[in-house]
C-alpha cells in the first residue's frame, strides 16, 4: 500500500486517500467510515464553541462558516479530482468564497494534475498580472519554481513551455519523476486593469490519464476518502489555529521560509497577529521593500482572509499610499477612521496579518503600536492621506467589481 505524499491538513490528501488510506469496503458497509466523518465534524464544532477561542459574534459565526468552507473544499476535492483524467489548467479550490490558510487576496490560483515521467506542452498568453509564478509540486514539496517572465515570450505575450524530465531546447521547466501537480499563481496589483494569463496544457508523451486510483474498488476508495475528509477538516482547523502566531499580539515574526509546506520559493511572508479592543487601533509602519510585489492582508482567527471584495482588508504596493518620508503606515481598526490605508477587521476580535514580499530585495519586519482610536490623527504624520465616505465607497465598489470578474463562479 502506498503512503501519503500530502499531510492530512491539505485537501489533496482526500483524493490521495483512495490508494493511500487504510479504510476498507467493510467500513463503508458498517457505517464506520461515515461515523468517523461525523465524529470529526462534531469535534471541530466543539472547538468553535470552546473557551479556547474568542466568542465575539463575528468570530463565532465565521468559525462555523469556516467549517462549512473546509467541508466544501474537501468535498470538491473528493468529487472533482477523480474526474481530472486529462490534464487541464483549472481554478483551484480557493476563491472569494472558499478561503483557508490566509490565501492571498491579490491572487488567482490555478493548476493542473501532471505525472512524472511524461512530457507536456504548456502554452498561452502572458496577460498583464503583476506576477505569474509556475511551481511543480510533488505532494507538498516543490521540485521546480520559475516566473513566467523568465521564459522567452512572443511580442504579444504568447509563450510555449515544455515540461519534461530531460532538458529541452527553448522554454523548459523540469518535471521531476515524482511530480503530481503544476501550480500557477497570478498576483494582481492594479485590480481594475491587469489581465490574467490564458493557459492550456497537453501531454506530448505517455497516456493522457493522470488518475492513480483506477485499480481500487469503488467502495474501498470512497470509504477511505470519507475518512480522509473528516481528517482534513479537523487537521486543517487545528493546524492553522496554532500556526506561526507571535507570542505577543500586535507584533510580527521574522520572515518565514514556507517552501517546506508548498509556498513558492520567491515568497517571503512576514507573519504577524492583531488583537484589538473596541476603542483601539493598531498602527503598522514599514519602509516598503523594493522589488516585484508586496502586500498586507488581514485575516480572522480561523486563518481566512477577511472579505476583500466587500471590505478593505488588504492593500498592495499599487493600492497603499506611501507617506512623504518613504514609509507606509496602515491602520487596523474596527471602525473606519477615514484613512486611505485602513484595514477593516469586519468585527473580528483578532487574527493574523501577513506582509507578503515576492521577489523583493528585503522582507522587512514592520514596527507596530496600539493606540486609542480617538488619537489616530495625533499619532500619524501631517501628510497622512485621509478619504471621504464617498471616496471610500468608490474604492469598495472597485474591489467588488474586480473580485466578481476574477471569480465569476
Amino acid at each position: 500500500m502506498s503512503s501519503f505524499k500530502n499531510p492530512a491538513w491539505l485537501p489533496f490528501s482526500i483524493s490521495e486517500a483512495a490508494s493511500a488510506g487504510e479504510a476498507t469496503g467493510q467500513d463503508l458497509d458498517s457505517g464506520e467510515a461515515w461515523n468517523s466523518l461525523l465524529d470529526k465534524l462534531r469535534r471541530t464544532g466543539e472547538i468553535v464553541l470552546s473557551d479556547s477561542v474568542p466568542h465575539q459574534p463575528a468570530d463565532r459565526a465565521s468559525g462555523f462558516r469556516h467549517l462549512l468552507v473546509l467541508l466544501g473544499v474537501g468535498i470538491d476535492e473528493l468529487l472533482r479530482r477523480g474526474l481530472d483524467r486529462v490534464p487541464a489548467v483549472k481554478p483551484s479550490g480557493m476563491d472569494a468564497a472558499y478561503k483557508w490558510g490566509m490565501e492571498c487576496p491579490d491572487c488567482i490560483y490555478v493548476g493542473s494534475a501532471v505525472k512524472g515521467g511524461m512530457t507536456y506542452r504548456l502554452w498561452g498568453n502572458r496577460g498583464s498580472a503583476r506576477y505569474v509564478g509556475l511551481q511543480v509540486m510533488s505532494g507538498m514539496g516543490s521540485t521546480a519554481n520559475a516566473l513566467l517572465d523568465e521564459f522567452e515570450l512572443g511580442p504579444d505575450g504568447e509563450f510555449e513551455i515544455i515540461l519534461s524530465a530531460e532538458p529541452h531546447e527553448g522554454n523548459w521547466l523540469p518535471l521531476d519523476e515524482s511530480a503530481t501537480m503544476l501550480v500557477v499563481r497570478h498576483f494582481f496589483y492594479d485590480w481594475e486593469n491587469e489581465v490574467p494569463v490564458t493557459m492550456s496544457i497537453e501531454p506530448l508523451s505517455g497516456p493522457t490519464d493522470t488518475g492513480e486510483h483506477g485499480t481500487v474498488e469503488p467502495q474501498v476508495a470512497i470509504a477511505r476518502q470519507v475518512v480522509a475528509l473528516g481528517d482534513f477538516v479537523e487537521e486543517n482547523l487545528n493546524f492553522f489555529l496554532g500556526f506561526s502566531n507571535p507570542e505577543a499580539p500586535n507584533t510580527f515574526l521574522p520572515p518565514l521560509d514556507g517552501t517546506a509546506m508548498g509556498a513558492a520559493a520567491e515568497n517571503r511572508p512576514v507573519i504577524g497577529s492583531w488583537k484589538l479592543g473596541p476603542d483601539e487601533a493598531l498602527i503598522i509602519e514599514v519602509t516598503p521593500p523594493e522589488g516585484l510585489y508586496w502586500s498586507y492582508s488581514l485575516g480572522n482567527l480561523w486563518w481566512e482572509t477577511i472579505d476583500y471584495g466587500n471590505r478593505q482588508s488588504s492593500l498592495n504596493g499599487h493600492q497603499a499610499v506611501v507617506d512623504d518620508d518613504g514609509k507606509v503606515r496602515v491602520v487596523v481598526a474596527h471602525q473606519d477612521p477615514g484613512l486611505a490605508n485602513w484595514l477593516d477587521t469586519a468585527g473580528h476580535s483578532e487574527g493574523p496579518i501577513i506582509l507578503r514580499c515576492v521577489r523583493t530585495e528585503t522582507a522587512p519586519v514592520p514596527i507596530t503600536r496600539v493606540v486609542p482610536f480617538d488619537t489616530l490623527a495625533q499619532e500619524l504624520p501631517n501628510d497622512t492621506k485621509w478619504v471621504t465616505p464617498s471616496e471610500r465607497a468608490a474604492a469598495i465598489e472597485v474591489r467588488r467589481k474586480a473580485v466578481s470578474r476574477r471569480f465569476p463562479r
